[in-house]
């Protein structure tokens, strides 16, 4: 089941992720969308914790982590600003 925040946005919003380790990684920042309140990636549709598990993977291979990251790190694009999406149930 997605997370309650993915589908209060309108599909085709755009995303982004930024990594969370240090080092070589640091700056690797992942853009997707929504679709149907699940983040759609390289054709394929995922959850947020999903999503990250699987970018960790694709970036490091198979020292990537089997654990999930967080999904509230995941932002979305306002038009003029990147918001985190945990901030849409805030209000």
């Amino acid at each position: 089941m997605p997370e309650p925040e993915l589908p209060m946005l309108p599909d085709g919003t755009t995303l982004r992720w930024t990594y969370l380790e240090r080092g070589p990684y640091a700056d690797v920042v992942i853009f997707a969308t929504v679709e149907d309140g699940r983040i759609q990636f390289q054709g394929d549709s995922r959850s947020p914790s999903g999503a990250t598990r699987e970018f960790d993977q694709l970036i490091r291979g198979e020292e990537g982590y089997t654990w999930d990251y967080p999904w509230e790190e995941w932002e979305w694009h306002t038009g003029t600003e990147w918001v985190p999406i945990s901030r849409l149930t805030e209000e």
